[in-house]
């Protein structure tokens, strides 16, 4: 039987801020619930609800509680009667997305372990206010078993404090960039203890002008209208928000201009990402990474002069490559026979179901997500081609 001992007297307080719950390691419980207790399916039930009372001020939050609704929830985790915790998780999360950070928690939390969150020390007021939720949740009598296992704190970048924490967890999640992930693997962690890592990745857009000419006005208004939230949502810093458009075949002129309008316009409506897209373009064109193919209000469109190196997206900037053959079809088995590797496919014109069937013939090819347009930046169980549960947890055969 695996033992979970009290490690609150050996964990570090110097230097550690308390984000939520806001108090010391005092309570502190290292020791897992199991896995999808009664108790954590009621509190998840009622953060979502309140989530969902957010309103139109918050909609990443009414989002993520939209997608915790409890129906969804018990109808997933039905599949994971035999899990098990692993203990105490550890998760490093960046600012980019101001909701990770729960959402990485709660895949824990599902299964039973503890967990100690660091935060980045950049405030964003949606994380803050997703915080300000569950910290009112937390205070009340009936969740004080799941407030004792969490604590969201901050520190500055200090290889000694991870490393004790690192020391003490059973599983250790790094949520970041290739130098993140290189830095803080290098950190030893205890010979059992699990680790699981995100690192940079990047997503596309498909886009098919058979499948896009054959919608009506408003079917081409609105998958307009998705993909341009795809893009542009935290301002393209999600490893799931497409940075390239492919175009499959020839496009006619008319529709390639609808797309250009439709994906220009969310970035107008902050003026410092006019400033971003100008020097992430400049950049990119004085390292000889790319050149300029297009230029307009709201968007900048590159094209690659080599394969090597990531280039620096943000306000507006995108990378266009054009697949020319005589069919959508064609195009695409073209494309898949790049080996490439790929977080999020968009298909906008193509059904996602067509993508990954025809991908299964290319093996070279990782594509770990295939969506509609509208859904790249939307919770899911699996992440990186990962089973998150499964992943957090595990498995006792009898």
């Amino acid at each position: 039987m695996q033992r979970y001992l009290s490690i609150a007297d050996a964990l570090p307080r110097d230097g550690i801020e308390f984000v939520m719950p806001a108090c010391d390691w005092r309570g502190f419980e290292s020791a897992p619930l199991p896995a999808s207790s009664a108790v954590v399916l009621d509190f998840v039930s009622v953060l979502s609800r309140r989530l969902m009372a957010q309103g139109n001020l918050w909609p990443d939050l009414v989002a993520l509680g939209f997608w915790l609704r409890p129906t969804a929830v018990r109808s997933h985790l039905a599949a994971y009667g035999s899990a098990m915790p692993l203990g105490l998780s550890f998760h490093l999360v960046p600012s980019n997305v101001p909701t990770l950070a729960l959402f990485s928690w709660l895949m824990a939390l599902f299964m039973g372990n503890s967990s100690i969150l660091r935060l980045s020390q950049r405030q964003d007021p949606v994380q803050q206010q997703l915080l300000a939720v569950c910290a009112d949740l937390l205070a009340e009598p009936d969740w004080q078993a799941i407030a004792s296992r969490v604590r969201f704190i901050r520190y500055a970048h200090d290889d000694q404090l991870t490393a004790r924490f690192s020391a003490l967890c059973q599983l250790r999640v790094i949520w970041g960039g290739d130098r993140t992930v290189q830095q803080i693997r290098a950190i030893a962690l205890a010979p059992q203890a699990r680790e699981l890592v995100f690192p940079d990745r990047r997503s596309l857009a498909l886009l098919s002008g058979e499948g896009l000419a054959l919608l009506s006005e408003v079917e081409l208004a609105m998958t307009c209208s998705r993909l341009a939230q795809d893009i542009s949502q935290f301002n393209q810093q999600a490893c799931a928000s497409p940075t390239t458009l492919v175009w499959l075949g020839e496009i006619p002129t008319a529709l390639r201009e609808r797309v250009y309008l439709a994906l220009a316009e969310p970035f107008l409506a902050e003026p410092s990402w006019g400033m971003t897209r100008l020097v992430n373009c400049q950049l990119a064109v004085a390292q000889g990474a790319a050149s300029v193919c297009r230029m307009q209000k709201g968007l900048t469109l590159l094209r690659r002069t080599h394969e090597e190196g990531a280039l620096t997206v943000g306000g507006g900037v995108l990378l266009e490559l054009n697949v020319l053959a005589d069919t959508a079809e064609q195009a695409l088995a073209l494309w898949l026979s790049r080996g490439e590797n790929i977080q999020t496919c968009v298909c906008v014109g193509i059904a996602p179901a067509r993508v990954h069937e025809l991908g299964r013939q290319y093996p070279a090819t990782r594509i770990d997500r295939v969506v509609a347009p509208g859904q790249a930046l939307a919770f899911d169980w699996f992440w990186d081609g990962q089973d998150l549960l499964n992943a957090y947890s595990r498995c006792v055969r009898g």
